[in-house]
């Protein structure tokens, strides 16, 4: 899944976490984003466990130069110090999920 919204150093920020209607829904932005914005490789890790979830969906908007993003998961129902990986115009990077 790849979303086409370069940034240069991209620096995700959460904004929302929520766990409702059967499905678990981040959003994060990035105030670097720049003029395009790849999304990629998305993957939740809720707990220390290290078992990973997909992503199945990611959609990304870019309006003056910030980014947001909103990635949807499928419904998991334990959460311990929860972190998202992905790829941002190809780089990867982590964040932690705000609660």
């Amino acid at each position: 899944m790849a979303i086409m919204a370069l940034a240069t150093n991209a620096k995700p920020y959460c904004q929302s976490f929520s766990n409702y209607d059967d499905k678990v829904t981040i959003v994060f932005t990035d105030d670097k984003a720049g003029n395009q914005y790849t999304v990629s490789d998305v993957k939740l890790i809720p707990t220390w466990r290290g078992q990973e979830y997909q992503a199945t969906s990611v959609k990304a908007t870019v309006k003056n130069g910030v980014a947001t993003v909103t990635l949807i998961f499928p419904h998991i129902t334990q959460f311990y110090n929860p972190k998202v990986t992905l790829r941002i115009n190809g780089k990867k990077t982590k964040f932690k999920v705000c609660q």
